[in-house]
């Protein structure tokens, strides 16, 4: 004898029985949630790399097992193989999806707004939720189902999750759930993060909804099945966001220009995709009176009538079809015009059904705008396109709207989306609601009654934010913030810093900002969009000196069309000529600024030494070529422009609001650390411009080198031979520039130009080049940077 509290899996086509599977327990339930305490503290935390490579590994357990959980999907829903193939597919795209993002971070939604004046240092970002309860759907027994949408964005979000298997397809539900748990046990991901609990019943699912530790539910399926889940959840001593998602009538508005044969043919198929068995499909439509809309109902009515009939999910869902459709051909002024019969055979096989009546008797009898899940569809007919607004603004909520319009209909169009963007959260023109595509922008969401929030999506990368809050530290330390708010910015996700979206660590400005954290911005040049002219030139300037660190002085003029191209053809056959190598060839630093050489530091760190010969080398050759482009820029320019070698460039803004200290020329390279930053604050201060941190943060990824150099090397920069050395070094580039032939460049921006390249070459390159020299030495490579 078979115990009551067990169910059994059905073939929908037949009726039979395939497995009987027992109900989940409150014990087992229990357990669940222990498991799930357990796991958060792990997984919700700000490493994404754990949860990026679980959703990836889930991916690959269901692409390799695709092919049995399409057949066992297919025996117990009754969808066809190819649907179900696509489902799968679309479930591993939603995986990677969230993968991706979370990977880039972006679901942090990291803001920094750096301390003002009085106002204090805010900064915030997403946590996760906790615990989450996922309800399975049953009309998509893998994309809205155990490891469908709801679950991935509830991993992604660092949320461990309890999924209560839908009852009609409890087989497939193992065969995932086995996956997931295959894709747990792989990537070492804690165990109580996923599991799943099969019930027929609802005292489960009941016990799930008001359990403590749960911290939200995601839900998908009916008007009232969602409805009391909210109001469980509403009822809680403490009550928890349900993302509900309760189907939708999706009306679909047929403007007189839109009539064609096809059309109605578009609409019999979306009526009837999956049987109709979807939360999309178009329940009601309306279309004109007259002879050409009696010609679209009498081909959609064609079209359905050849049709098959389609098989119901399970019996019940039949039964409520059969009993919908009966109670709608009974109302006043409603005409049947195909279907609504029950077949005589042992599946749940249901015929596509259609009844048409007028506008006025559908604005009158509400029991005309309730959905009615499967093959169902409700035909109105209206007289004057005005008649339209008032049929839009008697819907309550949906998932979607859908407008057809032709050749004239252009601002009826425009008027009724106006009326329903209030009531729908998506509207589709000239096309089909059945298909949700799975990108960013997609929402698939609604006012209610298509779901308990209006503001989120079920589908698409926001849907992960249903399962994040945000939390804001002010004033806080670096040592006491998460890691996608600190200055160093150790993810390198992007954030949003003082009003500007970037993924740059966070600079310094002053000695006394630096516990606040006070932001530099690079304002300039970001990373511009190069036409393929300019990228051209960016791309050959590596090849002609020699090594690819040059390029960002290049990539700082690229925002100014008409510039750099010419600039360039100008200029490529003065730096490829001999004179120029030999100019830069005699640029080099005064013997007695160096140190006595000592033992090198890094003896066994060959990169660190390459990398810091590689760029001294390179120096030369850079403030030269700055030399260069300043003087062509000057020469025949306007007087007021000019710009001479004792002249310091705008200490405040400069031209066109952009700022000197804003300038970023040399890339950056690894992030700090703490005690790196207390050095490079050092730096900052000695060095008098802010992106001289960039070469020490080059060198700076090695613990104990930065601090190590900075210590032998800040008595000589603070130092009044440092200074003179400056001036020599200068002196001497411009003499060798000026031994050059540079001819004449008109530009068109010549006063941003000059403010960027006077501060490059006054204050930025000199630093660097004496600098480098003194940590070769330090390094024990002074042949290579000493000049007599």
């Amino acid at each position: 004898m078979q115990s009551a509290k067990s169910f059994s899996s059905i073939d929908p086509r037949t009726g039979a029985e395939r497995r009987r599977f027992a109900d989940a327990t409150p014990a087992d339930l229990d357990k669940a949630l222990a498991g799930a305490a357990e796991a958060f503290p792990v997984w919700g935390g700000f490493d994404p790399a754990p949860r990026v490579a679980l959703l990836r590994r889930i991916a690959d357990e269901l692409t390799t097992r695709r092919a049995e959980l399409v057949a066992v999907a297919g025996a117990e829903t009754g969808l066809p193989e190819q649907r179900l193939g696509g489902e799968v597919e679309r479930t591993v795209l939603q995986l990677g999806q969230f993968a991706r993002m979370i990977e880039k971070g972006g679901h942090f939604d990291a803001v920094i707004d750096p301390a003002a004046g009085a106002a204090a240092d805010i900064r915030r970002v997403n946590v996760s939720l906790g615990p989450v309860a996922v309800f399975a759907a049953g009309n998509f027994p893998f994309a809205f189902s155990v490891a469908g949408t709801d679950t991935a964005a509830a991993l992604a979000a660092g949320c461990p999750v309890i999924v209560k298997g839908h009852p009609s397809h409890p087989e497939t539900a193992e065969l995932v759930a086995g996956a997931v748990h295959a894709a747990v046990a792989a990537t070492g991901a804690p165990s109580g993060v996923f599991q799943l609990l099969q019930e027929s019943g609802l005292e489960v699912a009941r016990r799930l909804v008001t359990a403590p530790g749960i911290a939200a539910v995601a839900f998908t399926g009916s008007l009232a099945g969602g409805r009391a889940i909210f109001d469980l959840a509403a009822a809680r001593p403490r009550p928890i966001p349900v993302y509900a998602e309760m189907g939708s009538l999706n009306p679909v508005f047929i403007l007189p220009g839109a009539l064609t044969q096809s059309l109605a043919d578009g609409f019999a198929s979306s009526l009837t995709t999956s049987n109709g068995q979807l939360c999309t499909k178009p329940g009601v439509i309306f279309v004109p009176g007259g002879e050409a809309g009696d010609g679209f109902v009498a081909r959609a009515v064609h079209r359905l009538q050849e049709q098959p009939p389609g098989v119901m999910l399970n019996a019940a869902m039949r039964q409520r079809l059969a009993a919908g459709a009966a109670e709608v051909a009974a109302r006043a002024g409603v005409r049947v015009l195909t279907g609504g019969v029950l077949p005589d055979d042992a599946g749940f096989s249901f015929p596509a059904s259609l009844v048409e009546a007028d506008l006025a008797t559908f604005l009158a009898d509400p029991a005309l705008g309730e959905e009615r899940f499967g093959p169902f569809g409700v035909i109105v007919r209206y007289g004057e396109t005005d008649e339209l607004i008032a049929a839009a603004r008697s819907f309550d909520g949906h998932l979607t709207a859908t407008i057809q319009l032709g050749a004239g209909d252009s601002d009826d169009g425009r008027r009724l989306a106006g009326e329903l963007a209030a009531r729908v959260g998506r509207i589709v023109w000239n096309g089909w609601p059945t298909g949700v595509a799975v990108t960013d922008a997609m929402h698939h969401g609604g006012p209610y009654p298509a779901t308990t929030n209006a503001a989120a999506t079920s589908v698409g990368t926001n849907g992960i934010f249903r399962f994040l809050r945000p939390v804001a530290y002010q004033n806080s330390s670096q040592d006491q913030l998460p890691a996608p708010l600190r200055d160093a910015n150790p993810l390198r996700i992007g954030r949003k810093v003082a009003g500007e979206t970037t993924a740059e660590a966070i600079i310094t400005t002053g000695p006394g900002d630096a516990a606040r954290g006070a932001v530099l911005l690079p304002s300039l040049p970001g990373k511009p969009e190069l036409t393929p002219e300019t990228a051209q030139v960016i791309k050959e300037v590596p090849g002609y000196l020699g090594v690819p660190f040059v390029s960002p002085i290049f990539q700082a003029l690229a925002n100014y069309p008409g510039y750099l191209v010419p600039a360039w053809n100008r200029f490529k056959p003065v730096i490829g000529s001999p004179e120029f190598q030999q100019a830069a060839a005699g640029l080099g630093v005064p013997a007695g600024l160096l140190p006595a050489p000592e033992e090198s530091l890094m003896a066994d760190d060959t990169d660190i030494a390459r990398y810091t010969i590689t760029f001294h080398r390179l120096l030369p050759e850079i403030l030269l070529l700055a030399s260069c482009w300043y003087r062509g820029l000057t020469v025949g320019a306007d007087p007021g422009l000019a710009l001479d070698g004792n002249t310091l460039p705008p200490t405040g803004p400069g031209p066109r609001g952009v700022s000197p200290e804003a300038v970023n020329i040399v890339p950056d390279g690894t992030p700090p650390g703490e005690e790196l930053a207390r050095v490079y604050e050092e730096i900052r201060a000695v060095h008098d411009h802010p992106r001289v941190l960039s070469y020490y943060r080059a060198i700076g990824g090695t613990p104990g080198l930065m601090p190590q150099v900075w210590k032998r090397l800040e008595p000589i920069a603070r130092s009044a031979e440092y200074a003179a050395a400056r001036e020599q070094v200068l002196s001497a580039a411009d003499a060798a520039a000026a031994r050059l032939p540079v001819p004449v460049i008109d530009t068109t921006h010549a006063d941003d130009v000059a403010a960027i390249l006077a501060l490059f070459r006054l204050r930025l390159i000199p630093s660097l080049l004496l600098d480098t020299a003194v940590v070769l030495a330090l390094l024990g490579e002074n042949a290579a940077v000493v000049t007599a």
